[in-house]
């Protein structure tokens, strides 16, 4: 009888024991979807497009479809309707990997390729008028994938490549004036690339990933607008805590509710996309995962926010561009 007991006892704590690991994983997978379908883009599928916000609105133009096509027309979204609206077109020439971005409430557009020219001329984008206006042209090499932000108002492009693989990590201001503006060059990044992305982060500009010399590109830099200041790199983590990889070609950067992320984009140069998404936590300079992206994988998408939703769309995936979109609601952390 007693040895009947001691079995019973012993099962019950098995039992017990085990009871934890079941709720813990019922809870996890209880969490909301952080990803969810959004509108489609109305335009055809296309990679390598640029955006930019004004307003309550985000305008996307150029870009690379199949058959060799490229783009130059301009889409207006307005995250209130959930739909978009074809704009005036872009009066450059069809292009892809061009660089965006806006200053005093006007969007500019320039850089990119057509694969037999690498461009640097450069247009403004009034959304008051729905005019675009010719700027003076951009003062470095002409290219292709470069990065673009501003920066305590102040409009900042650098990094790139040219046709003979050269990766470029110059950097200019933009100042615009009634003349077609000013290019000045400023502090160049240590490290030459090019299909980097970029965020700014609390007065910081943030520079990482990317290519060069078709290896991944690890250093990671914070801009003040004179000094870049090296980060924790995105691999190769001295920390145990923090084991992860995050070198990537041309994912969505976007910055939501005063956080960072990253998502998608190429593992390595010639590689295959990936649908990782990753948080930044700035106070301790290391990176956090969240839930994957739901659509098809995919790089040289554009990304951009509107209140407390950020918004994924179009892209790549080997030879298939996409023209669907997709919101990014993150879970409490």
């Amino acid at each position: 009888m007693k040895m009947k007991m001691k079995w019973i006892i012993k099962l019950f704590l098995l039992v017990t024991l085990a009871l934890p690991v079941v709720s813990c994983s019922s809870d996890e997978d209880d969490d909301p979807d952080e990803w969810t379908k959004g509108a489609d883009f109305e335009g055809l599928p296309r990679s390598g497009a640029v955006s930019f916000s004004i307003g309550d609105y985000t305008y996307l133009t150029t870009g690379y479809g199949t058959n060799s096509n490229r783009f130059v027309d301009t889409w207006r979204f307005s995250p209130a309707l959930q739909s978009w609206e074809q704009m005036s077109t872009f009066p450059g020439e069809a292009r892809n990997n061009a660089v965006s971005f806006v200053i005093d409430g006007k969007g500019y557009v320039g850089l990119g390729t057509n694969s037999t020219t690498m461009f640097k001329d450069f247009y403004e984008y009034d959304p008051s008028t729905n005019v675009w206006t010719k700027v003076a042209d951009f003062e470095g090499s002409a290219r292709y994938a470069a990065v673009a932000f501003s920066l305590n108002g102040v409009a900042y492009v650098g990094t790139g490549r040219d046709f003979d693989g050269q990766d470029f990590n110059d950097f200019y201001t933009f100042t615009p004036d009634a003349s077609g503006g000013k290019w000045t060059k400023v502090s160049s990044t240590p490290n030459k690339r090019s299909f980097a992305f970029t965020f700014v982060l609390n007065g910081l500009a943030y520079l990482g990933g990317g290519v060069s010399n078709n290896q991944n590109v690890s250093t990671f830099y914070a801009f003040d607008g004179t000094n870049w200041i090296e980060k924790e790199p995105l691999s190769d983590r001295d920390d145990d805590d923090y084991t992860y990889n995050l070198t990537r070609l041309s994912p969505s950067a976007f910055v939501l509710d005063g956080t960072a992320f990253i998502s998608g984009g190429l593992a390595s140069y010639n590689g295959s996309p990936t649908s990782s998404t990753w948080r930044y936590v700035a106070s301790g300079d290391y990176w956090e995962e969240h839930q994957s992206f739901a659509g098809s994988v995919r790089h040289q998408a554009i990304a951009f926010v509107h209140g407390s939703v950020a918004y994924v769309a179009t892209g790549r995936s080997g030879t298939s561009p996409f023209y669907d979109m997709w919101k990014f609601m993150p879970n409490p952390w």
